[in-house]
């Protein structure tokens, strides 16, 4: 097969770290691969090392702007005819509206959906705009794949196919083995992700601050991301006496040695489909504090972290019971490790993604 895969951005995220794990698996199967996306970041060099052709299209972007749509199209349609795919696979809203439009149902095509653009939290006019521009390129889908039986179920409540056009099939990542830790006093809690919106890690800091002086100076909370939210988190916590490492973005090998060395890993946000930080949490055996947002209750129980509304009080409660119990800190690490094993591993996802291939 001749697969041609879309994207908006080319910065490392989650659909990025997804398709390049879909690029190297049929790139090994003797398929043919052509990956668009916008920019020019860790994607694209991800692309070269695998040997995969990476097309940038600069017109790619989440703008409304008609001259950039009909610019991006225009590109499109021009990788299109020179490549002839069999299949087009879409990641991300602005991409898959773009790709959709563009080939208007004249190739196969699946779109990924790794959260919609009318995520339940998201500013009402956003959601109505991304849900009519869903809307009018629904008809062009042979398949959606959604990360999530809650991605899935907002894609039904609103229409946008028949039930047996959706397909759940969850992210995978590589096993990762369990790193135990030396004793110590200081208690590691750590996030990943961009310091924008959706993501919260300001609840983190306020939740922190209520808990007892003894308490509150054992703890290092380690931030792995950047973004605009910074300045404002350094100055949160001066203010709230709270110990924070910002170590900035890193490669995501240099991300799970970080986050292998801590105690707990925590995940405040507003809205989700399901986040791959989170499964890389649990891969190295982390108990999970997690917001119940989108597809988060399908990664995480009471087996293996504590689910929490976006409640500084809340939040602060789960945080203190694990920072004064290292028994269950351990026991929910394990079944973390082992629910991904089980349910969110690549040799489980990627064959699952070809038989969609197949199937259209």
């Amino acid at each position: 097969m001749k697969i041609f895969y879309l994207i908006t951005k080319s910065e490392a995220g989650g659909a990025q770290t997804h398709l390049a794990d879909l690029c190297r698996y049929f790139k090994a199967s003797g398929h043919d691969i052509l990956v668009m996306g916008g920019g020019a970041g860790w994607l694209k060099n991800e692309c070269a090392n695998l040997g995969v052709d990476y097309q940038q299209n600069k017109y790619f972007s989440n703008s409304p702007n008609p001259f950039r749509i009909f610019k991006a199209i225009k590109e499109i349609k021009k990788s299109v005819a020179n490549f002839r795919p069999d299949i087009v696979h879409c990641h991300s809203s602005a991409a898959a509206f773009l790709g959709r439009w563009a080939i208007k149902g004249k190739i196969k095509t699946v779109y990924t959906a790794h959260g919609w653009g009318f995520n339940l939290g998201m500013n009402p006019f956003i959601r109505c705009a991304v849900l009519l521009a869903e809307k009018m390129t629904a008809k062009y889908t042979d398949a959606y794949i959604c990360v999530a039986e809650f991605v899935k179920q907002l894609g039904l409540k609103y229409r946008l196919a028949p039930a047996e056009k959706f397909s759940v099939i969850y992210n995978g990542i590589e096993p990762h083995a369990l790193v135990p830790r030396p004793p110590t006093d200081e208690i590691r809690l750590s996030f990943v992700g961009r310091l924008a919106e959706p993501k919260r890690p300001e609840l983190t800091i306020k939740a922190l601050g209520l808990l007892p002086p003894e308490i509150k100076k054992k703890i290092k909370f380690i931030i792995i991301g950047d973004g605009p939210k910074r300045d404002y988190l350094v100055k949160l916590a001066a203010n709230k006496g709270v110990m924070i490492d910002f170590r900035g973005d890193l490669p995501r090998q240099r991300v799970f040695e970080e986050i292998s060395h801590s105690d707990l890993f925590i995940f405040v946000s507003a809205w989700e489909g399901l986040p791959y930080t989170i499964l890389e949490a649990m891969a190295v055996g982390l108990p999970v504090i997690a917001s119940d947002v989108g597809g988060v209750s399908e990664m995480v129980n009471k087996t293996n972290g504590i689910l929490v509304r976006n409640d500084v009080g809340q939040i602060s409660e789960a945080i203190l019971l694990l920072v004064n119990n290292k028994e269950l800190r351990l026991n929910l690490g394990k079944h973390g490790n082992a629910i991904v094993a089980q349910k969110f591993s690549l040799a489980k996802m990627l064959p699952e993604v070809e038989n969609v291939y197949r199937k259209i």
